[in-house]
């Protein structure tokens, strides 16, 4: 078996920190938002609705141009 102090810890340096607490809490709503906005996103490009839960109730509502409006590039400007 291999002596823990023979594994190579150098490897450890690649991983991010652990978060925890408020920092974990942000993170995670981050993501959320993100995904969300993903969602809105991928709907508008489909033509499709986005499935939403609002007071207890599983609903398809239209894409929010507000949620994926920063998610698009601006067009391309081509230099004079």
């Amino acid at each position: 078996m291999t002596d823990p102090s023979d594994i190579n810890q150098g490897g450890l340096a690649d991983h991010p920190p652990v978060l925890r607490g408020e920092e974990l809490t942000e993170s995670v709503l981050r993501s959320l938002k993100l995904a969300a906005k993903d969602a809105h996103l991928l709907a508008y490009q489909t033509g499709t609705g986005v499935v939403t839960r609002r007071n207890g109730k599983v609903q398809v509502v239209p894409p929010d141009p507000a949620m994926y409006e920063d998610l698009i590039p601006p067009p391309f400007q081509a230099s004079d």
